[in-house]
């Protein structure tokens, strides 16, 4: 054992040497597929290097990174982290990892390698917070091709680095900002949106109630009390990996909470119901059933592959389902795009609504606390940059304070 041998086999050269025994049985690893002697006794070489710092004979992997992230998926992430997570790493490796870095051969793959990827999706303009889940992925998978999977003797994801964050301001941002719906904006676009409509409902829920688009439509007539003005929200609808099947998911951060409505949107929901109840009964055998990852009764979210029926709140007619991408057309016409459609706004999203519930209940006097819980946010100075916005309140309040008799009109 220690001595590294060569021989011929057929037409190419195979090295060999002796393991530690197993049960006084003597074991022995081998390689063969070189052309030249002197190749087989420099890979043997090697690998015996290996297996003395590490107790395990070492062989170079030749797959390329592709195939190694579909293996680390298959036999690390799927079976040790949280089905959103796995969505969630399936689909940066198929929009990021894979077009950037995919066709390289695993081996070849150097610190700088995985540098240069980081600030090249830097330099489009992604968020800090997505390129640091990149940046996880990375050191996650490069690190079990090396101490787990025995794939590369050297790890070049260590002391990777994320590009220097006071470049951001240089490089700016794909994250849109936004905007605060001011009353007549929302009176044109509700206006645009009347009840009956598709959107409407999910557009109520989002102003009044400051609901993400994947909870607007993972809500379930289950979670509506109206006895007690509350609805909740347990799960937000998801798309997974773009495979064009709608699935049910815990809400973003695991944020579940009970949100008490007003008086209009619980007359809404009523009508709502009512309507589904009515369309149900006509339409008959013709209505559509749809069936998600979800338990009605027991209020609780099942595996993937487990599926019921479910009755959501918003439901096109005839029971066809409705979705978060729904709302694309909504904001088309919002933004003028859309056929016969006037501009209303060109910087509206659906996430403005939420923004704008959070700074309504801010002028309020709301507390921060409170505002907090209503969003189901984690961190509160997330809350605080929702309430950020300057409005027309604001504004008006600003201009009685500056021409109030307590203010010296002078100053410059």
């Amino acid at each position: 054992m220690g001595k590294v041998s060569t021989r011929k086999r057929g037409k190419t050269w195979q090295y060999y040497f002796q393991l530690a025994s197993v049960n006084e049985t003597r074991k022995w690893k081998t390689g063969s597929g070189y052309r030249t002697k002197a190749e087989a006794q420099a890979a043997g070489t090697k690998a015996l290097a290996e297996y003395n710092s590490t107790g395990i004979a070492f062989k170079v992997s030749e797959q390329s990174v592709a195939d190694y992230f579909d293996y680390w998926m298959e036999h690390y992430v799927e079976q040790e982290l949280a089905e959103t997570t796995v969505n969630t790493y399936k689909k940066r490796i198929r929009l990021y990892i894979k077009p950037y870095i995919g066709s390289y051969k695993l081996k070849n793959v150097q610190g700088e390698t995985l540098r240069n990827f980081l600030a090249k999706l830097h330099r489009t303009g992604m968020s800090r917070n997505t390129l640091t889940c990149i940046k996880g992925m990375l050191t996650s998978a490069f690190g079990y091709a090396t101490v787990q999977a025995k794939f590369i003797s050297v790890d070049p994801s260590y002391k990777l680095t994320l590009p220097n964050k006071r470049k951001d301001s240089e490089v700016g941002t794909r994250k849109e900002n936004h905007i605060f719906v001011e009353e007549d904006m929302w009176n044109a676009i509700i206006e645009r949106f009347p009840e009956g409509h598709p959107s409407h409902l999910a557009l109520m829920l989002g102003y009044y109630c400051g609901l993400r688009l994947g909870e607007v439509y993972g809500l379930t007539w289950d979670c509506v009390d109206f006895e007690n003005k509350t609805i909740t929200i347990n799960k937000q609808m998801q798309e997974p990996s773009g495979c064009g099947k709608w699935l049910l998911y815990v809400p973003k951060y695991d944020s579940s909470r009970t949100v008490t409505v007003g008086n209009n949107v619980l007359a809404l929901l009523k009508r709502t119901l009512e309507f589904q109840l009515t369309d149900k009964e006509t339409c008959g055998e013709y209505y559509q059933e749809n069936y998600m990852n979800y338990d009605e009764e027991t209020h609780s979210l099942l595996s993937l592959n487990d599926l019921r029926p479910v009755h959501f709140v918003n439901a096109k007619q005839g029971g066809l389902l409705a979705h978060p991408r729904n709302m694309q057309h909504t904001s088309r016409s919002i933004h003028g795009k859309a056929k016969n459609c006037t501009l209303i706004s060109e910087e509206w999203d659906f996430h403005s609504l939420r923004h704008t519930h959070a700074t309504i209940l801010y002028e309020a006097g709301v507390p921060m606390p409170l505002i907090q819980k209503r969003l189901g946010h984690i961190n509160i100075q997330t809350t605080k940059r929702y309430t950020d916005h300057v409005t027309k309140k604001m504004l008006s309040m600003l201009d009685e304070v500056i021409n109030g008799d307590n203010i010296d009109n002078n100053l410059e």
